[in-house]
């Protein structure tokens, strides 16, 4: 692992500390643990976003988030995401799924 250093301001250091101390972990596990949420946060908006613009099939959106293909169907059904689908999406994605 990658030691990183970081200014924090103070009410998000104490936010930290009592996040730790709920979850019975030390700063470096809830940090770890409150980056990992975040991350994956930001990799699935990402990854509805592309798709709502057309510019990733579903499968690519899924892959990109890191999420299985029907995980990713029912957060965007839920968020109300769509994108332009055509037959050759629908091949791609069904292709990928079979092979991967």
């Amino acid at each position: 692992m990658s030691l990183v250093s970081t200014r924090l301001p103070p009410e998000m250091k104490e936010e930290i500390e009592e996040y730790a101390e709920k979850e019975h972990v030390g700063k470096t596990v809830a940090l770890r643990k409150l980056l990992e949420r975040g991350l994956k946060e930001v990799r699935i908006e990402h990854a509805l976003e592309e798709y709502g613009m057309g510019k990733v099939t579903l499968w690519k959106a899924a892959e990109t988030a890191k999420l299985p293909l029907w995980e990713m169907m029912e957060l965007a059904k839920k968020k109300g995401v769509s994108a332009p689908y055509t037959l050759r999406d629908v091949e791609e994605d069904l292709k990928a799924a079979f092979e991967g």
